[in-house]
């Protein structure tokens, strides 16, 4: 079930040889990283362009590991207030590293504490940007129950749930749906797939979910996986902590897809 990276980095990603700098630096000082965020979504077969590069360090080695970009000319950054507003402690947990002298293309380095995850739930595989180097990635059904369990764990309205719930509705689309990106044509929308053919697509998809390497202590993931397959309403609502005292969400380029 682990998705295979792209054989080959598309040319629209940008700033592929500094990132390919960046992970070697981490590699040659021994430092493991897990890919995370739109990487998994683009190892699934989602076709985006990376501007931002996300992986998770073990917490610590987080300084250490800023601090070998920075050697390597990769420069530390303080967090936008534009990004911070919309993904709150995303923007402030780890570090971030321009690749770019307009900060559009970023590194973001995170505590592995922060993502939920341990190096030992984890795999190897080919590095993105140099396949000549072996990083680490979690499995689907990891990466999967890890954003469900962050959404669980913080309040609706958190401003640090709105990454994690695009990666998650962008993860069940890509890997999990299989959808085909929306495109325009002559200025109107394609979409000519009937309801009763996506009912049976998510059918399929749920079977097909169900068949993961699920033990008996996942259990209740795979029964909350299953109803946000069904229905990616139901993300928004995953909470074990009520309500935010602020829950109005500001607006995000990465939403707009979704209203």
């Amino acid at each position: 079930m682990d998705p295979l990276p792209q054989e080959k980095t598309p040319k629209q990603q940008f700033h592929i040889e500094t990132t390919e700098i960046a992970a070697k630096a981490l590699v040659d000082k021994k430092i493991s990283f897990v890919e995370w965020g739109s990487q998994i979504q683009y190892r699934c077969g989602y076709h985006l362009v990376l501007r931002l590069v996300e992986w998770a360090v073990p917490d610590e080695l987080l300084s250490l590991s800023s601090q070998t970009l920075s050697d390597n000319g990769i420069p530390c950054v303080p967090p936008s207030e534009g990004h911070t507003g919309i993904y709150g402690q995303w923007e402030r947990a780890g570090f971030v590293h321009s690749l770019d002298p307009v900060r559009s293309h970023r590194i973001f380095l995170y505590p592995l504490s922060l993502i939920g995850l341990t190096l030992q739930e984890t795999v190897e595989v080919a590095s993105t940007f140099d396949h000549t180097l072996r990083i680490l990635t979690p499995k689907p059904r990891i990466y999967m129950v890890s954003l469900i369990r962050y959404l669980l764990d913080h309040p609706i309205g958190d401003s640090s749930r709105y990454h994690v719930h695009d990666d998650l509705l962008g993860f069940i689309s890509f890997y999990i749906l299989h959808d085909t990106p929306l495109y325009t044509k002559d200025g109107k929308l394609e979409h000519d797939e009937s309801e009763e053919d996506f009912q049976k697509r998510v059918e399929q998809a749920v079977q097909d979910m169900k068949s993961w390497d699920w033990d008996s202590m996942e259990e209740k993931w795979l029964v909350i996986a299953e109803r946000v397959v069904r229905d990616c309403r139901t993300i928004s609502e995953l909470s074990n902590c009520g309500q935010a005292q602020n829950p109005a969400r500001p607006l995000s380029p990465r939403a707009e897809g979704e209203q």
